[in-house]
């Protein structure tokens, strides 16, 4: 694998994989965070840690079909970082969509999250249940006014464009949709098969590496702890049996682990 940094603020990571070639886009600056804000009071550490954390998307140029892996939160800036590698929005053909967090979902649309579809031309790959939650009025019950419209458009925008996976499924050619919940619910990694191993993108599945070099560690934001220790270790799992790269959206800049 070759790794290939680029840019002079350190915005954009290229790498070429088995013959994929793909971009790291950083959306926000990098971030420290204490260790023991994310533990459970029994398992914080003394000293306690300060953890970077970047904040990404992805793109990869994956068998010619050319693909973003989430959208960070502002789909003009990642559209224009884009056009520098000579990538038009129009020429996204697939989004795969590892949950619906801001940060990972709001970059769809432009104009911040209110305005038209950032990649007019994509499929939208999402998890079934997922999909069908954001179709029922109690889901938003408890958000606030912005989240609720950015879903609402956005749903209404990729309504005909989606392509649900339940369960382990392949979603294209070489690249397969792996079920990783707990984080959020119908969270979820894709896994891409190149000349070489493949590459894994893990979405928020581990935040940082110390969790997967403390599995039994849960983190207090996620939306079921115990489920998503339990996606890791199935994820670590398969990243070691399989020797792929993985990347993650908040792995430490670049966010790629070998």
């Amino acid at each position: 694998m070759n790794q290939t940094a680029k840019n002079a603020d350190d915005n954009l990571h290229l790498f070429d994989h088995g013959g994929t070639t793909g971009a790291v886009i950083r959306i926000l600056p990098d971030a420290a965070r204490s260790l023991n804000e994310m533990l459970p009071e029994e398992l914080q550490q003394t000293p306690d840690q300060k953890l970077r954390f970047a904040y990404t998307c992805c793109y990869l140029n994956h068998r010619d079909c050319h693909i973003m892996i989430d959208a960070g939160i502002d789909g003009d800036e990642v559209t224009a970082t884009l056009s520098e590698l000579g990538v038009a929005a129009g020429d996204i053909e697939l989004v795969c969509i590892t949950h619906v967090d801001r940060d990972h979902v709001a970059g769809l649309l432009l104009q911040i999250g209110d305005g038209e579809l950032a990649y007019p031309n994509a499929k939208y790959a999402i998890d079934a249940g997922l999909w069908a939650d954001l179709h029922k009025p109690e889901t938003y019950d408890s958000l606030p006014k912005h989240l609720r419209r950015l879903f609402e458009r956005l749903k209404e925008l990729i309504e005909d464009r989606v392509i649900l996976c339940d369960g382990e499924s392949k979603v294209a050619d070489g690249i397969t949709f792996v079920p990783c919940p707990g984080h959020r619910p119908g969270h979820a990694a894709y896994e891409f098969a190149t000349d070489d191993t493949p590459i894994l993108h893990i979405g928020d599945a581990a935040l940082n590496p110390v969790w997967f070099e403390h599995l039994d560690w849960p983190v207090v934001g996620d939306t079921l702890p115990e489920q998503a220790m339990e996606s890791r270790k199935m994820i670590l799992e398969r990243a070691k049996e399989t020797e792929a790269l993985v990347i993650g959206t908040h792995l430490p800049w670049p966010g790629i682990m070998l």
